[in-house]
């Protein structure tokens, strides 16, 4: 089951929302309050969280920063019925996954959340935005799932290369690891890997 929290102080927008996403395999919680909203992103894991960017008892972009240090996984979309300063639009994109203008097409923001819960899969680019018009409620989503800076580790590893074409002989190979993501593991070895290797650890 997946769980998506809506933080909105309009009636109008958590309902719509809730009425649009949920499913079967969808749980919906809505919130709009300061307390609430720390509560649950601090004792719960959240698949995907619609977030507005200004709300009367606390700021959106902090409640952003919070989510994104407890839990790297959840992916969140900021929502916004106002202009925003360059400044405050290099926040989402280094926090969010995605930027949404109120008021929204439900379809278009039904596209996103397609797009941004399947990140790291292929989609027909006609899935991920859908457009009225030639009208878009979307400022911006990120392209891929890997939205921030690698840390790099000095750890070092032993693992095992195994040759491509069929060849299933094992080499051992020591290596450093230079960074991990949600996509993957930066190696540096001296090993001659080519295309095709499979490296066991």
């Amino acid at each position: 089951m997946k769980k998506f929290p809506v933080v909105d102080d309009e009636d109008l927008i958590r309902h719509s929302l809730s009425a649009a996403l949920h499913n079967s395999e969808t749980e919906i919680t809505t919130m709009d309050d300061r307390e609430s909203v720390f509560k649950a992103i601090s004792n719960n894991q959240f698949d995907l969280c619609f977030l507005d960017m200004h709300l009367p008892d606390l700021d959106g972009l902090e409640i952003m920063k919070k989510l994104r240090n407890i839990s790297p996984p959840t992916r969140i979309i900021m929502m916004t019925g106002s202009e925003i300063s360059d400044m405050i639009m290099q926040d989402v994109r280094e926090n969010a996954h995605g930027l949404i203008s109120k008021p929204y097409v439900l379809d278009q923001v039904k596209a996103v959340v397609e797009r941004v819960i399947s990140m790291g899969k292929r989609l027909p680019q006609e899935s991920c935005i859908a457009t009225e018009n030639g009208l878009s409620s979307i400022h911006w989503i990120s392209n891929d799932n890997r939205k921030h800076p690698r840390k790099s580790i000095a750890n070092s590893m032993t693992s095992y290369a195994v040759a491509p074409q069929g060849d299933r002989t094992s080499t051992r190979v020591i290596a450093k690891i230079l960074d991990i993501s949600e996509t993957g593991m930066g190696i540096l070895t001296d090993f001659p890997l080519r295309a095709g290797h499979f490296i066991l650890s």
